[in-house]
């Protein structure tokens, strides 16, 4: 009886403790499924709130903070907005409207933000220009255009890690300390450069990314050179689109074929404006001044070269202001 009895007791245990690891099992299984679902809740939500934040940024113009409340990886592609890495179950990705020129990934708990409207002539869109603590910009002038430098540089919110140096006292040794703390380093030198990516690189302690960037003022014109000195030819349209290349270096390109898109809906806007508006007026003078600017307006939609986009904004700015001499309705 004894035996018996203790073989029950040892069936018993044994049965216990299975059950048990299966509901640990259990506990543990979906404990672990819930914390996971949470990451990936928190990614969702922080790219909403980014989203949102560039929405109401949007209305105005000017600086911004941007407080995560935790240190937070966001990326910034080219028509989307991300957080954390792509191979993390916490990773969340949501597309986006906004023109955003940036460096591409921020990293930390906050996001130093400025927002701009590009007209070209006419308001086409809100330039979001995105930083953080760890990207350093370096502004390197010199005598020939040192006040047209400084006076971009001073329409730039002081915490977006900008500085100005002149040509002839530019040793990028100097910045090796701040380098140390880097995520990136741009380098954008108004005017030609002997110094290449790689001989900055050899000045700095780590492996702190860096780019170049040398831009001519005179023809709106620059060339970037990426990490590895690789380099690409762009051109700018207005300080605005200026100041975007200048905060996303390589991904400049993509951010502005987006604007592009941006302008040419803009652009076919105002066309059926002026179309609308000929049909309304019986003023000789009004009518031919609208047919021709919306002549302008035909041929501004199909322009791709930067001489071409330069043209046609002073033919229809001049256009504009005809019309508004005349009393006639304007273009914009």
């Amino acid at each position: 009886m004894n035996n018996k009895g203790d073989i029950n007791l040892m069936f018993k245990w044994i049965f216990g403790t299975i059950a048990g690891a299966v509901l640990l099992s259990f506990f543990v299984s979906f404990s672990v499924t819930h914390l996971e679902g949470s990451k990936v809740l928190e990614g969702n939500k922080m790219v909403v709130f980014i989203d949102d934040k560039l929405d109401a940024l949007g209305l105005g113009e000017g600086g911004n903070v941007l407080e995560l409340e935790d240190e937070f990886l966001i990326g910034f592609e080219c028509g989307s907005i991300s957080a954390g890495e792509w191979e993390d179950d916490n990773y969340a990705e949501r597309s986006t409207d906004k023109v955003i020129f940036s460096a591409g990934r921020l990293e930390g708990e906050t996001i130093n933000m400025w927002t701009q409207k590009w007209e070209f002539p006419y308001r086409v869109v809100t330039f979001n220009y995105l930083s953080n603590l760890k990207n350093y910009y370096v502004l390197v002038h010199d005598s020939d255009n040192s006040d047209d430098v400084l006076d971009l540089a001073n329409n730039i919110p002081n915490n977006m890690n900008f500085q100005t140096v002149g040509s002839s006292d530019f040793n990028p040794s100097d910045f090796s300390g701040q380098a140390k703390y880097a995520d990136k380093f741009t380098f954008v030198f108004f005017g030609s450069s002997d110094y290449t990516v790689k001989r900055i690189k050899n000045s700095f302690y780590g492996d702190v990314k860096v780019e170049i960037i040398e831009v001519n003022l005179n023809v709106n014109t620059a060339k970037i050179y990426n990490n590895y000195g690789d380099i690409e030819d762009v051109f700018y349209l207005g300080d605005e689109m200026l100041y975007g290349l200048i905060f996303s270096g390589t991904g400049y390109t993509c951010a502005k074929d987006r604007a592009m898109e941006r302008f040419r809906t803009i652009t076919q806007i105002y066309n059926y404006k002026v179309q609308r508006l000929m049909g309304k007026t019986n003023d000789p003078d009004c009518l031919n001044l609208l047919n021709e600017g919306r002549r302008m307006l035909n041929t501004f939609l199909s322009v791709n070269s930067k001489s071409e986009f330069y043209n046609y904004f002073e033919k229809i700015e001049r256009q504009n202001r005809g019309l508004r001499e005349k009393s006639c309705s304007t273009i914009y």
